[in-house]
């Protein structure tokens, strides 16, 4: 006789992870879902979202619903922080991690880190993608890219990424691991 052991059911949805690296910007991980475990950089680390700092192997979760997003630390007695444009994530630490949420069209977020800490795999910044990215020079751009004279809008459809230059471009489809030139702007999108 066999036993089968099920599984536990994850209720959250999957997170997809890609680096997308711009030139003259930075790069940054794009993850998508609707909720992100953050933590510090360890050995076997879990978290989504980790940083190099001297924070807990996981120190909690940031959460959207619908437009807002919110931060829950590990404790029992940590209640549920709202998290506005600017807000710094409330993790104890050396490091400092603000969330920003530049346009008012889009609700995909940033997370940024004060210097000298850094996240993981290299990257500049943290999207936290809820369809949509806006890159370019404008202070309402999640990607801002102070040398770029164009704009581009980024787009996620059905796990896969497409991407036009302003608001009447066509959209062209970003293939992972190819050079893509919109304009003024050049990036290059990878599987993380």
């Amino acid at each position: 006789m066999s036993v089968i052991k099920s599984q536990p059911k994850n209720h959250q949805n999957p997170v997809s992870r890609w680096r997308l690296w711009v030139d003259g910007c930075g790069g940054y991980l794009l993850v998508t879902g609707v909720q992100w475990s953050v933590g510090g950089v360890r050995p076997l680390s879990t978290a989504d979202i980790c940083v190099q700092a001297d924070w807990p192997g996981l120190a909690g979760q940031i959460s959207r619903r619908g437009a807002d997003y919110f931060w829950q630390g590990q404790s029992a007695e940590d209640q549920q922080i709202l998290l506005t444009d600017g807000s710094q994530v409330p993790v104890q630490g050396s490091a400092l991690m603000t969330l920003g949420k530049p346009s008012q069209l889009s609700d995909t977020a940033v997370l940024s880190l004060a210097g000298p800490h850094r996240f993981d795999q290299h990257v500049d910044g943290v999207v936290l993608v809820r369809e949509t990215i806006l890159v370019g020079s404008g202070a309402d751009c999640h990607l801002r890219c102070r040398d770029a004279s164009d704009r581009a809008i980024l787009q996620l459809k059905e796990n896969q990424w497409y991407a036009k230059a302003g608001v009447l471009g066509d959209f062209q489809r970003l293939e992972v691991g190819c050079r893509v030139v919109i304009q003024s702007l050049a990036m290059t999108l990878e599987q993380a």
